[in-house]
């Protein structure tokens, strides 16, 4: 078996376990769309901005939320990198009024690039679960790597994520699982899909959310 059969291998192997989530329990499947603009400003060697608008949709193609979402990052190693995140999320609520969330994050990743892939993991403490549930405290797990494709624009991506929540009744809140691409329109310009599978431990719930986000680097 060469490495490309264990690669596929591999692949369908994730989500052939994901999937058989979906299917273990009669579970309501909810839709979300996602459309950001990046912006990233190297400061220097250690430190860079990242700014990110973002509208998002549900199902019905309504507008869901308004967010706006910045991250410091300083990289004091080749392969650590802290990172801090402020986010200012507009939530739109049908039967209720709408909130206006002010909610924050803190990170620290490894990240090594081995031959042609480049694994990371990624620890980080948020005050808030990218859903409805807010005012609770996690601890999220991120593994995940890219891939270099030889003579290729385009950048894949797999992993997931474990959502860690905190308080008076510990738990594993959700398992994230996500597969991505992007893909380089010039020296600065990127455009990134990707696909998550929001799988709810204690819920009868499955999120599927489509995302598309164009990236400027200045």
């Amino acid at each position: 078996m060469n490495k490309l059969h264990i690669k596929i291998s591999l692949g369908l192997l994730f989500y052939i376990s994901a999937a058989s989530q979906l299917l273990a329990q009669d579970v309501v499947n909810n839709y979300q769309y996602r459309t950001a603009l990046g912006m990233e400003y190297k400061l220097n060697k250690s430190w860079k901005v990242e700014m990110a608008p973002e509208l998002r949709f549900d199902e019905a193609f309504s507008l869901d939320k308004i967010l706006i979402e910045g991250n410091l990052k300083y990289k004091p190693f080749k392969i650590i990198t802290f990172g801090a995140t402020y986010r200012f999320e507009v939530n739109y609520r049908d039967v209720k009024e709408t909130q206006y969330l002010n909610l924050f994050g803190f990170s620290a990743m490894v990240k090594k690039k081995i031959k042609r892939f480049e694994p990371s993991f990624r620890l980080k403490w948020s005050n808030y679960a990218d859903d409805e549930i807010s005012n609770e405290n996690f601890l999220r797990y991120k593994f995940a790597t890219d891939y270099d494709i030889r003579k290729s624009k385009i950048t894949p991506n797999i992993g997931l994520e474990l959502f860690h929540q905190f308080g008076d009744h510990p738990r594993l809140y959700k398992v994230r699982y996500f597969l991505g691409a992007d893909y380089k329109l010039s020296k600065k310009n990127y455009i990134g899909l990707s696909y998550k599978l929001d799988y709810y431990k204690y819920e009868y719930l499955n999120k599927h959310i489509f995302s598309l986000q164009y990236t400027y680097k200045f």
